[in-house]
């Protein structure tokens, strides 16, 4: 697989709600030694990113993940911006994510760096 189509992958996982098949996408764009950092966590493997899925789309519910940029690869690295969307096309949270990928082009560490946090009685 291409690097823009592990990464768009990853990035449909976060609009899975079924668990069982979040895992499928999971697994076939990450490593099986995987890291997901953000601000407000940090899920080592398969199960530990799904977790922090299912946290947010309960956190966030009605809310679709896109990729909004081209992603700008070198080499083992890649980066992308992305955003979650409320039901009227706003951005709930947007973000820069940098990927690095394994030897086998899977996602071996995503580190995301926000651009945009709901601020405080806007949700």
């Amino acid at each position: 697989m291409r690097r823009e189509q592990q990464i768009d992958t990853y990035v449909d996982s976060w609009n899975e709600p079924d668990v069982d098949q979040r895992h499928v996408l999971i697994e076939s764009a990450w490593a099986a030694e995987c890291t997901y950092h953000a601000p407000a966590v940090e899920a080592r493997g398969y199960v530990a990113i799904s977790d922090n899925i299912t946290r947010i789309q309960r956190k966030y519910p009605n809310r679709v993940f896109c990729r909004t940029s081209d992603v700008f690869s070198h080499r083992e690295r890649a980066r992308y911006t992305w955003a979650m969307l409320d039901p009227a096309g706003s951005a709930t949270i947007a973000g820069v994510d940098y990927a690095l990928f394994d030897e086998d082009g899977k996602l071996r560490r995503v580190t995301c760096v926000y651009d945009r946090k709901p601020r405080p009685g806007e949700l």
